[in-house]
């Protein structure tokens, strides 16, 4: 009898303790950022080692992007790539820079959804055995991110975009199993015109859940030209529905704690509204700082990332990706989401991540002698019984009743 109980028992904890493809565990996350490698104006000819040096730490993550299929780079607008693209358009591998064993959050945008063939997602799968095998990092795939928003091509089409993510999960899967696919939408606000739903494949076919989520100000202050303070709870409202900022639906609840899915904050970010540009003539007026670009930016940063309660609160929360750029956007706003290159808010950011550090929350990238397939502390080798975190947990679980038992 008590064999059979500790077999359930087993059972239970392989199931409860299992990991998805580079998950950390629980309690910890990992940090990474978006920064702009492109040759673009303000915030171009950035790097990933710049980054870790003004920050202080090996970032866990690096996102980059590329279109689905390879658009040819150019050195101009709109995405002034050629610096961070090869020149068929696929991710040049050099800007990888800073020499650690950070994960590659891959952004893929397709230029349509039933136009993408089977071959090119297959051609899109064997780039990713290249990236992993020539880099040996581990690599997150996040395919046709926003897809409930309207300013992409394939935007709010549930009924192309379903069939499309299936068929490619399935391709990449076979191919390239060693990649995370990461289901990522626009956060969705109380007005409920991006909603979650109709775009979820169901939880076979997604690895990750991610969500874009960014501080511009109050919904209800669009356009949004103010310096404002986000709401001190402000990500719980966004993420959980908990406040008149967020959408109906708890986006944590419905797709990551009712499947077990780690979350991805995929893209974000405390925009500054630093002018307005007149799109005629290209002057541009200077916008009031309102409180202060310090001030607006950690509040929103202390709203999650920063705030011990959230992350106990939330603990699905695996990946955060800083979004480090400057942009054009909501009715020609110049808008800088950067927290690294003003001074104090960068001290003020800087103290943050060594509080997390403190209390080792955050893992960290190591140097390339590290060992492949691994994000930092965390091992994802394979075998016929799951991964090794799944097993190594459930062995301790198993010891741990034993133990108690006898």
């Amino acid at each position: 009898m008590f064999l059979l109980q500790l077999a359930i028992l087993a059972s239970i904890a392989s199931c409860t303790l299992a990991l998805t493809k580079y998950e950390p565990p629980d309690g910890k996350l990992v940090f990474g950022a978006w920064v702009d490698t492109s040759n673009a104006h303000v915030s171009g000819r950035d790097s990933h080692l710049a980054f870790n040096k003004r920050i202080g730490f090996n970032a866990g993550a690096f996102e980059v992007w590329q279109m689905l299929p390879p658009r040819p780079a150019v050195s101009g607008p709109p995405d002034y790539d050629l610096a961070n693209h090869n020149v068929d358009g696929t991710i040049n591998l050099s800007i990888l820079n800073e020499g650690t064993n950070a994960a590659i959050l891959l952004t893929i945008y397709p230029t349509g959804l039933s136009n993408i063939t089977d071959s090119m997602l297959t051609d899109l799968a064997n780039q990713c055995n290249m990236i992993t095998s020539t880099t040996n990092r581990n690599l997150l795939l996040r395919l046709a991110p926003e897809m409930n928003g309207d300013w992409f091509v394939y935007g709010q089409k549930p009924n192309e975009f379903v069939p499309f993510w299936k068929r490619a999960y399935t391709i990449l899967n076979k191919i390239s199993p060693q990649v995370a696919l990461v289901w990522s939408p626009n956060y969705n606000g109380p007005d409920n015109k991006e909603p979650y739903d109709p775009y979820w494949p169901g939880p076979e076919y997604v690895d990750w859940v991610g969500v874009s989520l960014y501080w511009k100000g109050s919904v209800n202050d669009y356009p949004w030209i103010h310096n404002t303070i986000a709401p001190s709870n402000y990500v719980s409202q966004i993420i959980d529905a908990q406040g008149p900022e967020g959408g109906p639906i708890s986006f944590y609840q419905q797709y990551a704690a009712k499947y077990g899915k780690p979350v991805m904050i995929s893209e974000s970010g405390s925009g500054f509204h630093v002018a307005t540009l007149d799109p005629v003539s290209g002057t541009a007026t200077p916008l009031d700082a309102g409180v202060g670009r310090t001030k607006v930016a950690m509040s929103f940063w202390n709203s999650f990332l920063f705030n011990q309660a959230f992350l106990k609160r939330y603990p699905l929360v695996k990946m955060v990706i800083c979004f480090e750029m400057y942009k054009i956007e909501d009715n020609n706003t110049e808008n800088d989401y950067r927290v690294t290159v003003d001074p104090p808010t960068l001290a003020a950011f800087v103290a943050g991540l060594k509080s997390l550090n403190d209390n080792s929350t955050v893992l960290w990238a190591m140097g390339q002698e590290s060992s492949k397939g691994s994000l930092p502390g965390v091992s994802v080798t394979k075998n016929n019984g799951g991964d090794a975190n799944t097993l190594s947990l459930s062995l301790f679980f198993v010891a741990v009743i034993a133990s108690i038992a006898f």
